[in-house]
């Protein structure tokens, strides 16, 4: 199986954060997949956002991004959003998905100017063409 280039994992902090949360990174992964499946940066292998989702059981206590990591040995660049509990409880699920994809795509802004301060080449235009397609599906079908 070919793996894919820009992976969307998470970690949920319980049950009630995994059904209102959790629930949508399939379907977001299964886009990138369709989408953004394709190198935009020669000397990075994957690019890898990963969102934590505080609930009862586990709780992050950040909101925004941190811990943005390039490894150029193991090729592959990640960084973490935090998601607190105020922004999947009692919300809409429009709401949520907002939530989701537009701070996937800060996150990817991130990792691309990270990857550019190091002087790579990153084909943004075919990125952000690519994704808008993955934003658009989410949001509207």
């Amino acid at each position: 199986m070919e793996s894919q280039y820009i992976t969307f994992g998470g970690q949920m902090g319980d049950p009630k954060s995994d059904k209102a949360v959790g629930l949508q990174l399939p379907e977001i992964s299964k886009l990138l997949q369709k989408y953004c499946n394709k190198v935009y940066c020669n000397e990075i292998d994957e690019m890898a956002p990963a969102i934590f989702v505080d609930g009862d059981l586990w709780h992050w206590d950040f909101e925004g991004f941190q811990r943005l990591l390039l490894s150029k040995k193991h090729r592959y660049i990640e960084i973490h959003i935090g998601m607190p509990r105020a922004r999947w409880e009692f919300v809409s699920q429009i709401e949520i998905k907002s939530y989701l994809i537009n701070h996937l795509e800060e996150a990817l802004r991130l990792m691309v100017t990270r990857l550019k301060k190091e002087k790579y080449d990153v084909n943004e235009t075919e990125l952000w063409t690519d994704f808008a397609k993955v934003k658009n599906d989410f949001l509207f079908n």
